[in-house]
């Protein structure tokens, strides 16, 4: 019977008493006063640029917006504002596109791609294949109209692609093939428990398998059982 109760004991012991949780994070500080100007699935046609033509000097892009676009704030022209990492992922593709300039593409799980776009692609740390951990600095925007930029003013395009393969499209020509390739990433982080408060992030924790509430219990046991052998 001892022996019977002393293999119970060490199971019992060996046993984790929570599963570990997978964070998420916005992609940028003040994620909602940013979206000033495109949002996810916006028809963005000759009518949206009128009067913005200061803001679009070289490029002109057609469709439905796959993103959403997190502009400056006050100052930051001529700072480094960071980018961060959504959740823990490992990095897919860093590298330079028409249209974005500094692209990283990470894996976030679920069968979904962060692209995060119009970055400084020589100040990532990180390589292809590496994993980076969810809230850690990926990289800073881009400087306005050069070519971190692709000649775009200075914002994140933040988008998730429902997808595992590259894909780089910032506009599709349906909205049908929006609401088909892509989360509107407001909705989906909010999902994963992410949340703001007084312009700070605070973390969003989503238990990748459900948690197993034995703590109180295994504990007494463990007692009792200690107590036995005694």
């Amino acid at each position: 019977m001892k022996k019977y109760l002393l293999t119970l004991l060490v199971f019992l012991l060996l046993l984790p008493t929570k599963v570990h949780a997978q964070e998420w994070h916005y992609p940028m500080d003040r994620y909602f006063e940013r979206q000033t100007l495109k949002g996810f699935g916006q028809l963005i046609d000759d009518d949206f640029y009128k009067g913005k033509e200061s803001l679009f000097p070289f490029n002109r892009f057609y469709g439905y917006h796959a993103a959403v676009d997190l502009e400056m704030i006050g100052d930051e022209r001529k700072i480094d504002v960071p980018i961060y990492a959504v959740t823990t992922g490992k990095v897919k593709f860093i590298g330079n596109l028409q249209g974005y300039g500094g692209v990283i593409l990470q894996d976030i799980g679920d069968g979904r791609t962060a692209l995060y776009g119009h970055v400084k692609t020589a100040r990532i740390s990180s390589k292809v294949g590496d994993e980076v951990g969810g809230g850690k600095i990926l990289t800073y925007l881009g400087d306005e109209f050069s070519a971190e930029t692709s000649k775009e003013r200075k914002h994140l395009h933040f988008g998730i692609y429902k997808g595992k393969d590259l894909y780089f499209k910032g506009h599709e020509l349906s909205h049908e093939q929006i609401l088909s390739k892509w989360e509107d990433p407001n909705k989906y982080l909010k999902e994963k428990g992410v949340r703001e408060s007084e312009g700070k992030q605070i973390t969003g924790n989503i238990q990748t398998e459900k948690k197993v509430e034995r703590s109180n219990f295994l504990d007494l046991l463990k007692i009792w059982l200690k107590k036995l052998f005694q």
